[in-house]
Formats: C-alpha cells, sequence, structure tokens
C-alpha cells in the first residue's frame, strides 16, 4: 500500500510540474502574440500568393508618400522665393521633414509591437493628407515647417515604415523579387509626375497643384487595406495545438498566483533605465556590426534623399529650364524603373551579397554627380541623368535589403527605427549646413560633399570586413584553436 500512495503521489507530482510548465508556456506565449511583430520561432513567410498584392501596394504607397517630397522644388521653388525664403530656411524645411519622418522611426519598436503594419500605414495615411493640405495655405516659413515638415513627414514616416515591415514579414527566399516589384511600380513616379507637377502649375498655380498632391495622397488609405494579416495567408495550425492554446490562455494560475501577479512582479524587478532600453530596443546599439551598417545608411541615405529633392534647385542653378529638367528627371526615372524590374533576372546567377550590389549602385551614383558637378551642356546632362538611373536602381532595390539580411525579423521593426532616428538626428545636424554651403560656394561643393558622405560609409563597411577576415584567419592559423 505504502508503495502505491508513493507512486500516487510521484505521479501527482508530476502532472503538477508539467502543469506548471504548461502554464508557464502559456504566459511567454501570450507575452509573445501581444507582440504584433513576433509571429513565433516556426513561422514561414508565404514568398507569394497574397504577399505579390502586398508589393504592389507598398509600391504605390511608396510612389505617393514621396510624390510631394519629390517634386517638393518644382512646385514650390518660384513661390517661398516670392515669399523671401531663403536657401537655408529652404533645407531647413527639407531637412526638418526628413528628420521627423525618420525620428518617427524610435517608435517603431513600441509601436509595431502593439499595433498591426496595417493600422500603423493607416495612421500615416491621415497624418500625410492633413500635412499636405495645411500646404495648400502656408504662407510662412514657420507655418511650412509645421505642415510640411512635421505632419508630413511624421506621416510619411509611418507609412514607409509599415510598407517596409509588410514586404518582409510577407516574403524570406524571394525578397529580392519582391522588393524589385515594389520599387519598380514606385519608380513610376519621377517618371509621370514631374510633368504632372509642371503641367498643373503653369495651368491653375501652386496651391491648387499643391491640393491636388493633398488628394493625390488620400489613395494611400485604400493601398495600406492591401497590407492584411499575414496570417490570415499561411497554413492554419492543427486543430490539437489550437485547442491546448485555447486551454493554456484560460488558466488563471501559476503556482497559485494569478498571471496578472506574477507578471506585475516581472516589471517590478526591472529598473526604470531597463524599462526605457526595452521599450526603444536600445539593447541593439550594442551589436557593433549593426552600429556600422546603420551609420553608414545614415550618411548615405542623407546624401541620397538630399541629391534627390534638391535636384530640381541644381539643375535651374545650372542654367536649364523647367522643361529641361523634367525631361531630365523622368529619363532617369524610366532607367531607373526598367533597372529595377530587371534587378530578379541580372541577380539571379550572380553570386554577390545585398551589400555588395548597393555598393556597385552607389558608386555609379557618386560617379554621375562627379560629371555633373562640371559645367555641362545639355546633352551630356541628359546621358548623365541616363547613367544616375541605371545606378539608382541598383542602389534602391538593395538598399531595402540591407538590415533585414542582419537583423531577425521581429527586431527589425526597431533595427530600421533606430538607424532612421539616426538619419532624423544627422539631417537636423547638418541640413542647414547645406544651406550655407550653397550660400558661400556653389551646388558642385554640394554634390563633391555627397559623394564624400557615401564614399566614408563605403569605406566602414569595407573596413569592418577587412577586421573581421583577419580575425577568422588569425582564429584559424592560432595552433590552440586547432587543437580544439
Amino acid at each position: 500500500m505504502s508503495d502505491e500512495r508513493e507512486n500516487l503521489n510521484s505521479a501527482k507530482n508530476d502532472s503538477i510540474t508539467k502543469t506548471e510548465q504548461i502554464l508557464t508556456t502559456s504566459i511567454q506565449t501570450k507575452k509573445k502574440r501581444k507582440n504584433k511583430s513576433d509571429l513565433g520561432e516556426n513561422f514561414v513567410a508565404p514568398d507569394g500568393g497574397w504577399g505579390w498584392f502586398v508589393s504592389i501596394a507598398s509600391g504605390a504607397n511608396t510612389l505617393v508618400t514621396f510624390a510631394t517630397a519629390q517634386q517638393f522644388g518644382i512646385i514650390f521653388r518660384g513661390h517661398l522665393a516670392d515669399l523671401g525664403i531663403t536657401s537655408s530656411q529652404l533645407t531647413t524645411i527639407i531637412n526638418t521633414q526628413l528628420a521627423v519622418s525618420a525620428v518617427s522611426g524610435i517608435f517603431n519598436g513600441a509601436l509595431f509591437r502593439r499595433f498591426t503594419y496595417r493600422q500603423v500605414a493607416l495612421l500615416g495615411s491621415l497624418l500625410t493628407f492633413v500635412g499636405l493640405f495645411g500646404c495648400v495655405f502656408a504662407n510662412t516659413f514657420l507655418f511650412y515647417l509645421f505642415a510640411y515638415s512635421v505632419c508630413y513627414g511624421l506621416g510619411r514616416g509611418f507609412v514607409i515604415s509599415a510598407s517596409a515591415l509588410a514586404i518582409n514579414i510577407y516574403f524570406k527566399k524571394k525578397r529580392r523579387a519582391a522588393a524589385s516589384y515594389q520599387f519598380g511600380v514606385a519608380a513610376l513616379g519621377p517618371i509621370i509626375l514631374p510633368y504632372v507637377a509642371t503641367y498643373l502649375l503653369s495651368s491653375v498655380g501652386v496651391r491648387y497643384t499643391a491640393l491636388s498632391f493633398a488628394a493625390l495622397s488620400l489613395n494611400t488609405i485604400p493601398f495600406s487595406l492591401v497590407y492584411q494579416p499575414v496570417r490570415w495567408h499561411v497554413k492554419k495550425q492543427d486543430k490539437d495545438e489550437e485547442s491546448l492554446r485555447s486551454k493554456f490562455e484560460k488558466s488563471k494560475k501559476v503556482n497559485g498566483r494569478p498571471h496578472s501577479e506574477v507578471n506585475e512582479a516581472n516589471a517590478k524587478k526591472k529598473s526604470p533605465l531597463m524599462k526605457i532600453v526595452k521599450f526603444f530596443d536600445l539593447d541593439l546599439l550594442r551589436d557593433l556590426s549593426y552600429l556600422n551598417l546603420s551609420i553608414g545608411l545614415t550618411l548615405i541615405n542623407f546624401a541620397e534623399i538630399n541629391f534627390a529633392i534638391l535636384t530640381p534647385f541644381i539643375l535651374s542653378d545650372f542654367g536649364f529650364e523647367n522643361d529641361q529638367i523634367a525631361l531630365a528627371m523622368s529619363l532617369l526615372g524610366l532607367c531607373d524603373l526598367i533597372v529595377r524590374f530587371l534587378v530578379p533576372l541580372i541577380t539571379a546567377k550572380v553570386e554577390l551579397g545585398n551589400k555588395v550590389l548597393f555598393a556597385i549602385g552607389l558608386l555609379g551614383m557618386c560617379i554621375g554627380r562627379v560629371v555633373l558637378s562640371f559645367s555641362i551642356t545639355f546633352d551630356l546632362m541628359i546621358a548623365t541623368f541616363l547613367w544616375l538611373g541605371i545606378s539608382k536602381g541598383f542602389r534602391t532595390v538593395f538598399w531595402s535589403l540591407i538590415l533585414p539580411g542582419y537583423v531577425p525579423l521581429k527586431r527589425l521593426p526597431a533595427a530600421v527605427g533606430l538607424q532612421r532616428l539616426m538619419s532624423g538626428i544627422f539631417s537636423m545636424a547638418c541640413g542647414p549646413i547645406i544651406g550655407l554651403m550653397r550660400d558661400k560656394t556653389s551646388y558642385s561643393t554640394v554634390l563633391n560633399f555627397f559623394n564624400i558622405l557615401c564614399v566614408l560609409a563605403l569605406f566602414m563597411w569595407f573596413l569592418e570586413s577587412i577586421i573581421r577576415r583577419c580575425g577568422k584567419s588569425k582564429m584559424l592559423s592560432d595552433p590552440k584553436n586547432s587543437k580544439n
């Protein structure tokens, strides 16, 4: 009898232990499910299906949200000059918009843990429209700073972050193809919109042109609705697993304590500083490789976006007319578009990493800016912009694949957000310098400054790769390591 009792007690204890383990797992599962960007270790991306619609919608969202930023010079250049806004104030408006859009990324980690990428995209759509609608009535530097730089910048940041996350969740093996289609659709903007902006300006004036672009931004709402939850398009879990999870979630206690008490006791142990670090995922900054990637992307982002926005001002300063500027930008966009769609075919049999292919496109952009910095004829300018379009296609597609290729999916929103925060801080600090540089020297100097930043970023990446290779070679040649 005593042996039977011992066996019964042992079985009962084992049952209790297993129950506690199951309920503990339940807490962890429930906690994970609160993180909207954490789909679990066993998640397998669909790599197709509805994802292709998401890719196209993401490209359309990028086209629409970047429309005003890309055509800002064409639409507002003359109007801002009539208002007496200086070059320094102009670059402040532009770079504050870039900074606000980028700084919004600091909330990515917390935002995408709490809300879905579709909800964030819809919020961004609303803010984008409000900002652009405000530009219709803006007549002072501060008004433009609030409407265009803050509202529009914040909305654009949310839409682009949500679009990028949606693509990276739906695709893993076919990310290059998805990014090519996404940015291929987005590339239609620079081809068509310069002519649209020029025509509207001559027909209805600045305010109604701005109103038209504000109305265009409303298209981001239906495009964002395409970002359906990825779980709708993956294989459903077994019924046994679902019922077991349901049973877990119905439990109330672990070791006799309610879930709420257990969670409250995890929360109390963390210091305020640790809570801040976790909320913003700042521990990513301890990873030196991530830090190097982010700093490099920050320098490149500043140079490339400022060059894209200032292109109409640069060409106008060089003496070209509006129709010539529109033609140059459209040809750049056309070459860019063709290359973006051809990237999957071009790179299918090329065994080069995303970072190397990105560097090739970036160096091509630098070469084009060197040629553009000299006094050139119209024909040479057109040839240069064709070259810039080809290079931009490579640069853009692989730009979006660098961080996703290094950071785990569940930490990607925070990683991208922190990188964009760096870009925002850098834009705020160095943006006015571009205006001062232009006022004191010329746009040729500005173009060469952009190239210096890009080359510096590539040098930092190259230096890290050399250091890592030397470190691996040293470890392999070390007799102690060979013995092990």
